[in-house]
């Protein structure tokens, strides 16, 4: 799909009418085209480093491990081929650029992190939520995101319920898997597809992202901070997001560590709003999408103007 002739045959079109400053390449499978870019300066945005995905995907499916850590290889030798082509790379995080990167000093300037941009409220959006509910969103069809909701239903999800009966979990996304809307026999409400994850939000009182693999920055984590939904996540997630304060996150990886975490939250309004203040200060600060793409553009403009 990404090597359609007809793909070329409109890169070379647009070369020859725009005569680009410089050209951006997003993600690294569209590499093939370098030798087809007649000189002009290129950025790859590799986003973040699939590699690393597929060695934290092999650690969960180990019948399946050599052929994830086989093709984390491949990966890696790809990507820094691509980055030695290429005039600078960008991904949103530190431990993707590390994973890019493997060590090698000679590529270490030309690979940057630009965080990733959202829309962010000046303020906290008010909380309206009628009951206790959780809130967990993303794409449900997508394996990090599904093995660690099926984990947090097996695990964390029936002694919430037993502790307060009127406790909600609202689980919501795109392509909901067949294991997902499963779910539903458990109490949880899985809301596919749904238009707008504002109100949602809104009607949420904590936000869990039970992320055990995967890489990159935790989208979905920074859109619940965004609306002033205070999170729990895994250490593993929180390693995505660089420069985060003290008291912006809580973090538990095992059952009994994600039961407190979320029942302290629940428990603790107080301790939740100021989890909730600031962890949006932090996203404002750092992921505020003009302030991003501000970043971007001056990465853009110094390739330009040293070529």
């Amino acid at each position: 799909l990404h090597r359609e002739p007809g793909l070329l045959r409109g890169l070379r079109e647009s070369l020859a009418v725009f005569r680009p400053q410089v050209v951006v390449l997003m993600l690294s499978r569209m590499a093939w085209l370098l030798p087809h870019l007649e000189g002009a300066p290129t950025v790859v945005d590799f986003v973040d480093s699939l590699a690393l995905n597929m060695r934290m995907r092999a650690r969960f499916e180990p019948w399946l491990a050599p052929l994830w850590w086989w093709e984390a290889w491949r990966l890696s030798v790809w990507d820094r081929r691509v980055l030695a082509l290429a005039d600078a790379g960008t991904v949103v995080a530190e431990r993707d650029r590390a994973a890019i990167l493997g060590g090698q000093e000679t590529l270490e300037p030309k690979l940057r992190v630009v965080p990733f941009g959202i829309p962010v409220p000046e303020e906290p959006l008010p909380r309206t939520a009628k009951a206790p509910t959780l809130l967990t969103t993303g794409n449900l069809g997508y394996f990090p995101t599904v093995q660690g909701i099926l984990w947090f239903a097996r695990y964390v999800w029936p002694r919430l319920r037993q502790k307060d009966p009127h406790l909600r979990w609202v689980v919501a996304g795109t392509r909901p898997s067949r294991r997902i809307r499963a779910l539903a026999r458990m109490g949880v409400e899985v809301v596919p597809d749904p238009e707008n994850f504002t109100p949602l939000r809104q009607q949420a009182t904590v936000a869990v992202a039970p992320l055990f693999a995967g890489s990159g920055t935790p989208i979905k984590v920074l859109e619940a901070m965004a609306c002033g939904l205070p999170v729990v996540t895994t250490p593993h997630a929180a390693q995505g997001l660089d420069g985060l304060p003290p008291g912006a996150l809580a973090q538990a990886h095992d059952p009994a560590g994600w039961y407190e975490a979320v029942a302290g939250l629940l428990d603790d309004p107080a301790r939740a709003q100021a989890q909730a203040v600031t962890a949006h200060r932090w996203v404002k600060g750092r992921h505020e999408l003009r302030q991003v793409a501000e970043e971007f553009e001056r990465l853009l403009l110094s390739l330009s103007v040293n070529r």
